[in-house]
């Protein structure tokens, strides 16, 4: 049987890579079937795959009675802890502002676009404001 390693665990001082971390240990749950397993039992491995900090944050989430054992909500507050809220003027403002430099190709140019339209709540208009950013 394929034996898999959770991911390692997660840099608190880098919150900004929540969302790569929080993918690996998605994928990690669906390989392992643990998405299969008790709520409980899954919060407990989410917790102590982060590392010992998450204890310390875990602890701090204003959660009702039972909510601290259901996975989607303990998820939802690692994910609000660690994802700050969006200016979405400020990251179409940065989009906007985005030239292609000396030196940039233009896949590398076209990919920057792409990352900076994530946060800027283009929804379907997202391919269009890459093609013509301005």
């Amino acid at each position: 049987m394929l034996k898999i390693n959770a991911p390692k665990n997660f840099e608190f001082a880098k919150p900004q890579l929540w969302p790569e971390w929080k993918q690996r240990f998605q994928r990690y749950r669906i390989a392992t079937k643990l998405k299969k397993k008790d709520d409980k039992i899954q919060v407990s491995t989410l917790i102590y795959s982060m590392g010992k900090q998450a204890e310390h944050v875990h602890k701090t989430f204003r959660l009702e009675k039972g909510e601290e054992e259901e996975y989607q909500t303990v998820l939802a507050q690692f994910d609000a802890y660690f994802v700050p809220k969006r200016n979405v003027i400020h990251e179409r403002a940065r989009f906007y502002q985005r030239r292609q430099h000396a030196g940039d190709t233009v896949e590398a140019f076209i990919r920057s676009l792409y990352e900076l339209a994530e946060n800027c709540d283009f929804a379907d208009a997202r391919d269009e404001q890459v093609r013509d950013p301005g």
